[in-house]
């Protein structure tokens, strides 16, 4: 028995294919919302109501950035950020510069290398070739018309061309006129009146408006009235007028016509031009309506950056008046953003005006910069994209409700006993309207989140053990059933927090301010005036210049391999198959040491789990049979898991996508104290040995760069975040690259994040393939 699929709007059952792209709606729904242009960027969308003429990407980027400007590139509305749209600057930096489209000129056709995709050979911009699409479209359809009435059409020829025939004296005597004669009226009519020159004109209001007729009797009219002298009884176009017709005229048909259709252009046209006026009318209404907006925009944030302002100042004196009580006040854990990173560090001075805009955006937007936007601001190009997938994630449209999509990500975040996001999220829930009940344990939630909980788990610790049979046991039919688009947005919101916590963990990200435990009284003791960075860092004296030594080692090694790589004529398949198993079977060696204490979970998190014993094992261990190798050859992110993203869940496919991209490509050509250092080597070891100790294999990579550029203790941290988090300390951090900037090793934990999420995504969107297949 085939699968049914949720209708996201009237939710019943109906197979895959009848759902529509995106919005997965019926044919009932898509009827009651139809598909429509939007007015900015030109696509195509369903619309809710008659007066919503933007589609809701544009809605929402009009809240955010304001009325957009015309593209450079394709002059379309919609440059929003820049004078760019999303989709040039998209194109621009997958197939480079535009080039000039053959049909409209413009600089805005992008050439992606692949005759296929060309338009009958033609290099065409977006708009043109939507265009030709929808030009082909209407003209089967037109095909499909004329070959109904064709027959029909063959038919009056053939009757006119006897008719006219006919009119020839002596030509055809065998054609009977009896067949005329009968369509010739025996009888003038009565209500005829004469004219001045003797003429009848017909003088009754069924002659002036005669009734329509088929197209063969007019025809058989005309050939009569042209075969009896002195009659004027001219064929008339339907709802044309007969005292506006002159005998010249009146013997060609096809002039007629002309004229009727130049005046109804006519009119059309004085129509069009009171529109337009219309239009410009409302256009300024608008443009003055926007300015006042702008300007009361523009008022409330210079009123916020005043108020933010005088609440520091108002909290300076107010410690001060209290200290100089010599009252005791409670201080945070943790002083900064982080407890591994210097708070000096991250709150520079002369902080880069990137980093300052994007923080004062999140204070605006969100009344505070919490921790992880401090840190994650030491890298601005990926805060940027990191805020607008999660901002997509949780705030804009999607299938599930806002508050079931903060229950979700506190399910995912106690999985890692992740306290920061966990309470971060119960506040937000609330904020949102949820349930105050279901905070009391995963057991008071719906049923239809507990049974995310299998799920959860495994996507937490052990991603390679999905199979299809669970995405089947989520989307079986019955009360607490799963749509696909429902489901596609609580993977990604599982794995993107799955992977948060890691990173929260990795960097040693305090507790909030507001947060429970945020705040904690400790006396001043003499232990922690005595201790000073250096010997926090530990690269004082002798390990300060073996930290120096690692990076010159670590240089040549990179510069060795480069060398390598140009000389050697390729490593065979099999060798390339042996190194990774190789590798695979050394991360067993690699673990944190067996003397770190475990967490006890904290009460608001264990509620939330379910089998805490669960948790990460080896890909490969000794004794067990391990699951297959996942070949990325096989399923990708880039040729399958991507296209099944946007397919079930729109722009956030494109918006992961260029999160990956950004921070896997993210560089800044130093490393420690060298400059002018290319970094891509280092980086693609990082990230394939993360997707390798969760059973991922790029058969085009060779494993052995991984051991000549990761040393021990990186390797150590890097598996103790990925897999188990929680169990990440200070001395791991300080223990790896110790000569390296915090900025650097804050880049890695990224790689770390990003990696991890690509590798969760692809075993579960592989199970749905699976599933849907």
């Amino acid at each position: 028995m085939a699968a049914l699929y949720a209708c996201t709007k009237c939710h019943q059952r109906f197979s895959f294919e009848a759902l529509s792209q995106g919005q997965q709606l019926c044919k009932e729904c898509r009827i009651a919302h139809p598909i429509v242009k939007c007015t900015y960027c030109r696509t195509e969308f369903q619309q809710e109501s008659k007066t919503n003429t933007i589609c809701k990407k544009c809605a929402q980027n009009v809240k955010l950035y304001g009325t957009p400007k015309p593209c450079q590139y394709c002059n379309v509305i919609a440059a929003f950020i820049g004078n760019k749209c999303q989709r040039c600057t998209n194109s621009e930096k997958k197939y480079g510069p535009p080039l000039s489209c053959e049909q409209c000129k413009q600089q805005c056709a992008f050439d992606r290398k692949d005759d296929r995709k060309k338009v009958d050979g033609k290099l065409l911009c977006w708009l043109c070739t939507l265009s030709y699409k929808r030009v082909l479209q209407k003209t089967k359809e037109q095909r499909k018309h004329l070959s109904s009435s064709s027959r029909m059409s063959l038919q009056e020829k053939e009757q006119f061309s006897r008719l006219s025939s006919g009119s020839h004296y002596n030509s055809q005597k065998t054609l009977s006129t009896s067949s005329i004669q009968n369509e010739i009226p025996k009888k003038k009519p009565k209500f005829e009146a004469i004219s001045a020159n003797g003429d009848s004109v017909p003088s009754s209001p069924e002659m002036l408006c005669p009734p329509t007729q088929s197209a063969p009797s007019v025809l058989v009219q005309w050939a009569a009235s042209q075969q009896s002298p002195g009659a004027h009884h001219y064929p008339v176009s339907q709802g044309t007028d007969v005292l506006n017709f002159s005998p010249d005229l009146a013997l060609d048909s096809p002039g007629t016509d002309h004229f009727v259709i130049i005046a109804q252009l006519k009119e059309e046209v004085a129509t069009l031009k009171k529109m337009l006026h219309q239009k410009d009318q409302m256009i300024l209404e608008k443009e003055k309506k926007i300015t006042e907006l702008k300007a009361d925009l523009q008022y409330q944030e210079s009123q916020m950056r005043a108020k933010m302002n005088q609440m520091e100042k108002t909290h300076k004196e107010v410690m001060e008046q209290l200290q100089d009580r010599g009252i005791k006040l409670p201080r945070q854990l943790g002083r900064g953003p982080s407890s591994f990173i210097p708070v000096e560090e991250i709150l520079q001075e002369g902080t880069e005006r990137a980093q300052r805009q994007l923080f004062i955006e999140a204070f605006v937007s969100t009344g505070r910069v919490d921790n992880i936007t401090m840190v994650m601001g030491l890298h601005p190009e990926y805060l940027a994209s990191f805020w607008k997938t999660q901002y997509l994630l949780l705030h804009l449209d999607g299938p599930l409700p806002y508050h079931k999509r903060h229950y979700i990500a506190i399910m995912a975040a106690a999985r890692h006993q992740c306290s920061y996001l966990v309470g971060f999220h119960v506040a937000e829930f609330l904020k949102v309207g949820g349930n105050p009940g279901w905070l009391q344990g995963l057991h008071c939630a719906p049923q239809k989140l507990r049974n995310l909980n299998e799920i959860n788990k495994i996507l937490a610790h052990r991603p390679w053990l999905i199979t299809k049979e669970h995405i089947e046991a989520l989307l079986k039919t019955g009360e607490n059933s799963w749509s696909l688009a429902e489901l596609i947005q609580a993977l990604v919101l599982l794995t993107h927090y799955h992977s948060l916590a890691s990173f929260v963990f990795g960097c040693g990200i305090n507790l909030e301010t507001d947060q429970d435990g945020g705040h904690a009284f400790q006396p001043p003791s003499p232990r922690s005036c005595d201790s000073s960075p250096a010997s926090e860092d530990g690269v004082s004296g002798s390990s300060g210049r073996d930290a120096m030594q690692e990076v010159e080692v670590l240089m040549a090694r990179m510069k060795l391999l480069q060398e390598c790589q140009l000389e050697e004529e390729g490593v065979t398949q099999e060798e390339m198959e042996t190194r990774f198993e190789l590798e695979k079977t050394e991360s067993l060696l690699v673990a944190p040491s067996v003397d770190i204490a475990e967490h006890t979970l904290p009460p608001n998190v264990l509620c939330f789990v379910e089998d805490p014993e669960f948790g990460y094992k080896d890909f490969t261990r000794k004794g067990e049979q391990a699951p297959p190798t996942f070949r990325a050859q096989d399923y990708s992110w880039e040729d399958h898991g991507y296209s099944l993203i946007n397919r079930l869940y729109p722009d956030m496919g494109q918006l992961l996508d260029e999160k990956f991209q950004v921070v896997y490509n993210l560089t800044y050509n130093t490393i420690a104290m060298h400059s002018g250092v290319d970094t891509t080597m280092l980086r693609r070891a990082i990230w394939n040995y993360v997707h390798c100790v969760f059973g991922i294999r790029y058969d085009d990579y060779d494993y052995g760069e991984v051991n000549q550029l990761l040393e021990r203790s990186l390797k150590v941290y890097i598996k103790t975040v990925a897999c188990y988090p929680e169990r990440a300390t200070k001395r791991m951090y300080t223990h790896f690259w110790r000569r390296f900037q915090h900025s650097e090793k804050v880049h890695v934990n990224l790689l770390l994040l990003e990696a991890r999420m690509q590798a969760a995504l692809l075993y579960a969107l592989r199970a749905i393939t699976r599933y849907m297949t």
